[in-house]
């Protein structure tokens, strides 16, 4: 900052104030740990990543939390976890199964993380009258049709929040809206979490190692309803709110999908074990 020195009659000196010093450096301190954190940590972990790191496709999360790094999240934990994230939009391939097929080939995907984000389009579910919000319909009939090249290509699948409930729905199943029970709404959207109930041998359970987990984050306005075809619930929450789903047909790849965010977990056992189970089963 520059102001004005009368006793100087050449005109004007370079000052700069204790206040503005200290704001300067904070803000430069704040710019360089958030290049740090968002971009300097996964490039050193990639860097590091062996070269068998299975390649995972990742449909991320379109919404306004983006801009807070929730995919950043995603891609940092599955660096953790030895695994490498290739983003795919749905306007690299449309809902053209072939042209899914191809870009998944082209890239050498061996599986795929569906991440969190709006709520699923009612209409596709037959239940336009339900409420929801920040419905984005190009992402819905993209996943769906990129889950079933997955599925077709014997591609593991993890489901995570919103990637639970798209799907449940791509395999003919239906979601309910929580906001239709206040207290059941309040309890799976809050910065507490609640516990989950797991499945005796469900998938889930044998990678956790319980059949209880006593606090999971749960940030969805949505949920399970009626479950597609050859799913199974894995997972209860407050209320008998559907909190995970898996295959069940042996004919089908390895499918998970839970409500709550592993991702966002830092050193947590039980949530690390399932991004690890995920990108072994990529590795097959």
């Amino acid at each position: 900052m520059e102001i004005p020195n009368p006793a100087n009659s050449g005109g004007i000196e370079t000052a700069r104030s204790p206040w503005s010093r200290w704001i300067l450096i904070l803000l430069l301190s704040g710019i360089l740990s958030y290049a740090i954190c968002r971009k300097g940590i996964p490039i050193y972990v990639e860097a590091s990543l062996p070269k068998d790191a299975p390649r995972i496709a990742f449909s991320p999360n379109d919404t306004w939390v983006e801009e807070f790094g929730a995919n950043e999240a995603y891609r940092i934990a599955f660096l953790k976890a030895k695994g490498r994230l290739i983003e795919i939009q749905p306007e690299d391939t449309g809902s053209d199964p072939h042209k899914i097929e191809a870009w998944l080939q082209k890239n050498k995907i061996q599986g795929l993380v569906l991440a969190g984000g709006g709520d699923v389009d009612p209409q596709l579910y037959g239940q336009a009258e339900v409420e929801s919000s920040e419905v984005n319909r190009a992402r819905d009939d993209f996943e769906i049709a990129l889950i079933k090249v997955a599925i077709k290509r014997d591609l593991p699948i993890l489901g995570i929040c919103r990637g639970c409930q798209i799907l449940n729905v791509a395999r003919g199943g239906s979601l309910q809206n929580l906001s239709d029970n206040e207290e059941a709404a309040d309890l799976h959207f809050n910065m507490n979490g609640h516990p989950v109930d797991l499945a005796e041998g469900s998938r889930i359970s044998e990678i956790v190692h319980t059949n209880r987990i006593a606090r999971v984050n749960s940030f969805h306005r949505q949920a399970v309803d009626q479950l597609g075809q050859n799913l199974r619930i894995t997972a209860t929450g407050p209320h008998n709110i559907v909190e995970a789903i898996e295959s069940i047909n042996p004919n089908d790849p390895w499918m998970v999908a839970v409500q709550w965010h592993p991702e966002m977990y830092v050193d947590d056992e039980k949530q690390e074990a399932l991004l690890q189970t995920f990108i072994r089963e990529a590795k097959r």
